[in-house]
């Protein structure tokens, strides 16, 4: 028997079929590129809530030892004033 011509249907099926799987991978390229993206946007955050969070420690640290070196400075002040 003569093998029969592909109908234009089969032809059209298996097209779409491949372009279907090339839509895939696309579509599973897109979604490790967004689950990476928001990995990134994640470490972002905590880098920049950590950073805040040491320059308000420092600016804490730095009231604290100015208030004591005005104590200081007092206490020197009276101790001189005594003499």
């Amino acid at each position: 028997m003569a093998k029969e011509p592909d109908s234009l249907i089969l032809t059209l099926l298996r097209e779409l079929r491949a372009e279907q799987g090339a839509t895939r991978e696309d579509i599973r390229d897109l979604r490790d590129q967004m689950m990476q993206m928001r990995k990134d946007m994640r470490d972002w955050q905590e880098t920049t809530a950590t950073a805040t969070g040491f320059a308000m420690h420092a600016n804490l640290r730095n009231q604290a030892l100015e208030a004591e070196i005005a104590d200081l400075k007092r206490r020197v002040e009276t101790l001189e004033r005594a003499k």
